[in-house]
């Protein structure tokens, strides 16, 4: 039968066949030995990172990592050295997006009222856009930010191709944004074999496509724990002790649900639920999964 001929080729390139029924835990981790590491990704500057670190600090919570969603290009190198340092003082990993140059340039892509042209709206167009979107992350690296969100596939591979070849620091982390679609396996790995050193995948994916994917990769996850409307508006609360079980290592990105996409800071308010969000999820992760550990090693 056809079924059983492609079954043999996925298991031969490595790949699973299914989303299986009952998932196996992952016996993946950080490099310290923790289970996952909590994420806040948006508008975020030095100051509103001072901010959410206060709100969480009387609950004993730490966030990991913060990815600024907006671009360096939007951003005068003043505000970036005060992130970089916000974020060293705090031990906290800092990524920052490349661009967006794709939603600012004068190409219609992002002006389609489609869903097929709002996929393809975040990719670089031309050869002298990708020729920039390195130019950001060379000026971003000597202003000491080290993790990059990557939104383009050729420009990741570019990346990772100057990183091997020594003309970018061997210690920049690349992630691929949930705007490259990853939803399956293969999608998966072959980012990862592209460069990315973790993978976002798209928000709706079910706990066992999620393990599906992690049996086809080591490399580390980025799931969405909650959305705002503009991405689904899940809230996924009661799945994050499986998420975590099944997906390890993972970064897990919440607060999102308390702001939808813009290129402000959050206000106190916003802050205030992002943090709110956050410890809910703590407190969810901790009662139905209490044996799973957070990393607290900055890994860059």
């Amino acid at each position: 039968m056809s079924g059983d001929r492609i079954d043999s080729w996925l298991d031969e390139l490595g790949l699973p066949s299914r989303d299986p029924g009952r998932p196996e835990t992952s016996a993946g981790r950080f490099a310290d030995g923790g289970w996952y590491k909590w994420e806040v990704a948006g508008a975020l500057d030095g100051s509103s990172v001072r901010r959410l670190v206060e709100f969480l600090q009387s609950h004993d919570v730490h966030v990991h990592q913060i990815t600024n969603t907006v671009g360096t290009m939007r951003y005068l190198d003043e505000q970036i050295l005060d992130l970089v340092a916000t974020c060293a003082q705090l031990e906290i990993q800092l990524r920052m997006a490349v661009g967006p140059r794709g939603l600012h340039d004068i190409g219609g892509q992002k002006l389609g009222s489609s869903s097929v042209a709002a996929a393809s709206a975040y990719r670089l167009r031309g050869a002298s856009a990708l020729r920039t979107g390195v130019d950001d992350v060379l000026h971003a690296i000597e202003l000491g930010v080290r993790g990059f969100l990557v939104f383009d596939e050729g420009l990741l591979t570019v990346l990772a191709q100057l990183r091997a070849g020594g003309h970018l620091p061997a210690g920049i982390r690349l992630k691929a944004s949930s705007n490259m679609g990853a939803a399956n396996p293969a999608h998966a790995r072959l980012l990862v074999e592209a460069g990315a050193d973790s993978v976002n995948l798209q928000r709706d994916l079910d706990v066992r496509m999620i393990a599906a994917v992690r049996a086809a990769t080591d490399a580390a996850l980025d799931l969405h724990t909650d959305n705002p409307p503009s991405t689904g508006g899940f809230l996924r609360g009661y799945e994050i002790g499986e998420i975590v079980r099944v997906a390890a290592p993972v970064y897990l990105k919440t607060g999102n649900a308390a702001q939808d996409f813009s290129e402000t800071a959050p206000t106190e308010r916003e802050l205030a639920a992002i943090a709110h969000q956050l410890l809910l999820d703590h407190q969810l992760l901790t009662r139905l999964f209490p044996t799973a550990t957070p990393s607290e090693t900055p890994e860059f």
